[in-house]
């Protein structure tokens, strides 16, 4: 048990992950438990919650605690509240979330982070996977560090867009209407609040280098999206109706797994984002709780 915070935490895996205890989201979180899951969270990536039978109203003050929460990341707004939340359900686009990314990288300003509570599960399958992308970055050779560090890399919406013709277009049509199909990030992030080098390339989104040739870029992208694959950055996750997993974006992918069919129900929530490589600090929306220093 944590002495300070009365809550426990139970490590899924070396790299990544973390399953906290004793921690009832119903109830409004004291400062000095909202630092310390601030805290829990810059370390292990990604943590879960279990048997977190809430409600929306619950569900955004708990993410009020970390920063400025947005119904979806394309088209959410800093006057959403917690009435705009939707469930859904996922099996609608699996096939579109089956490969390794960080959430909507191809905007502005991505999310700094995002939680997902589970509703319904299907009776088998639907599991998501996440990944440290430290880990990753910590893994390569000293030569392929110092040629990655500095370059940039152009995120698009359309390889996203491509895979999820299943939805009709309704998903490009949303996306367009408010973001340009595409941004410049860099491929190395020093994360802002860990000071930690992750990668920031994802299969979802990047599509080359821009300081490489074509050739070059296509070579070098398509190793570090199959060096994002080892299971030994990675862990899975089981989900049961009540879970919740609240992940940082800015050094974490994610994959949900598609070998299911029947409804998973899920309820979703990200918070407002920066441009990656400035400044962002998960703490409190102005005007609610104040934390303790973590």
């Amino acid at each position: 048990m944590n002495a300070a915070t009365d809550i426990s935490v139970h490590r899924i895996t070396g790299n990544i992950g973390a399953a906290i205890g004793g921690i009832d989201l119903r109830e409004t979180l004291p400062a000095e438990t909202v630092g310390a899951l601030r805290q829990l969270l810059l370390d292990h990536g990604v943590i879960f919650f279990r048997g977190q039978d809430i409600d929306a109203d619950q569900y955004w003050r708990f993410m009020e605690c970390f920063g400025v929460p947005l119904k979806e990341e394309s088209t959410g707004t800093e006057n959403d509240t917690a009435k705009d939340v939707m469930i859904g359900d996922m099996s609608k686009s699996r096939h579109g979330t089956a490969v390794w990314h960080s959430d909507t990288t191809s905007l502005a300003k991505p999310p700094i982070a995002t939680a997902l509570r589970a509703v319904e599960v299907p009776p088998f399958g639907g599991d998501t996977c996440w990944s440290s992308m430290y880990a990753a970055w910590d893994a390569l050779s000293e030569p392929m560090q110092r040629m990655l560090d500095g370059l940039t890399a152009v995120h698009s919406v359309d390889p996203t867009v491509e895979r999820m013709r299943e939805l009709g277009g309704a998903f490009e049509q949303s996306y367009t209407a408010r973001n340009a199909r595409q941004q410049v990030h860099p491929v190395v992030l020093v994360h802002p609040e860990s000071g930690r080098k992750a990668l920031y390339v994802n299969e979802s989104f990047v599509t080359r280098i821009v300081e490489l040739d074509r050739l070059e870029s296509r070579a070098v992208l398509d190793f570090l999206f199959r060096h994002v694959e080892r299971p030994d950055f990675a862990l899975r996750w089981h989900w049961t109706v009540g879970d919740l997993a609240f992940w940082d974006n800015r050094g974490v992918q994610h994959y949900a797994v598609p070998d299911y069919t029947a409804t998973r129900r899920m309820q979703r929530i990200v918070l407002a984002g920066v441009k990656p490589g400035e400044e962002s600090v998960l703490r409190p929306r102005a005007g609610k709780l104040e934390q303790s220093p973590a």
